[in-house]
């Protein structure tokens, strides 16, 4: 059981990570704690971004259950091993769409949002409450199977719901794992060519290391307009949203 819990947890979190890296965040750590995880940062995304990222971990969690299912109905003498990971996956889906802070569901809900102020005050308050029942519901099982881990949730989710911030979960420093280099292994120095109208956060990409990487930031027609080597495309990224295009952000 604990097997099943920590491969679902980290799935979700991982999944999370690759939504944010489709839109060019890259997240910097996922901390796992005894009971759930979250990935750590801060960055203010659009709807679209927000509810994609927001969605992705509960939605993996939906898919390895039904192709848990899927497996039963091919092997099902499979069922005794994997009933903990179906039932870890339906459970961690479900309760994190909740739309209290800081669950996966209250990032939808800030997403679509106009008063994103209003709304993480609200959404906080459900949490403070949905934990304080949990946390009632957990003292009641004391009398009955003595259910220790519906208290703690419960905990967890109060402390997040009362110290949390909106920028909390997700670490969106674009591609700043990748200027740590590899120097032991040695890197390679290489150059490229790439247009002005590209958004910086697709610089990221390119990004390695085993490479020192120098950009060549060309026009319409080829010729050199600039060079951002890795340490000012860091400063770039520090300054500038990184959805502008580098022609913007050269001016």
């Amino acid at each position: 059981m604990f097997f099943s819990c920590f491969v679902t947890v980290l799935l979700h979190e991982i999944a999370h990570s690759i939504a944010g890296k489709k839109y060019g965040y890259q997240m910097a750590k996922i901390v796992l704690m005894p009971y759930g995880a979250m990935i750590y940062g801060g960055e203010k995304f659009n709807r679209k971004e927000g509810i994609a990222i927001a969605l992705a971990g509960p939605l993996c969690n939906g898919i390895l259950a039904l192709l848990t299912v899927a497996v039963w109905w091919l092997l099902p003498v499979s069922y005794a091993y994997t009933q903990d990971f179906l039932n870890s996956n339906l459970t961690l889906m479900c309760f994190n769409l909740l739309p209290c802070f800081p669950l996966d569901g209250s990032r939808v809900v800030l997403s679509l949002c106009k008063d994103k102020i209003k709304a993480l005050k609200i959404l906080k308050i459900i949490g403070i409450v949905l934990s304080g029942l949990i946390i009632a519901a957990g003292i009641g099982t004391l009398f009955v199977t003595m259910n220790i881990s519906i208290i703690n949730i419960g905990v967890f989710l109060l402390i997040g719901a009362i110290f949390g911030g909106q920028k909390e979960e997700y670490s969106c420093i674009a591609g700043r794992l990748s200027f740590v280099k590899n120097y032991k292994k040695g890197v390679l120095a290489r150059d490229v060519y790439i247009s002005c109208e590209t958004k910086v956060f697709e610089l990221f990409r390119y990004l390695n290391r085993d490479y020192l990487t120098t950009f060549i930031v060309v026009d319409e027609k080829g010729q050199d307009l600039s060079v951002i080597d890795e340490d000012r495309l860091n400063g770039i990224m520090e300054k500038f949203d990184h959805k502008l295009t580098l022609r913007e952000v050269l001016i």
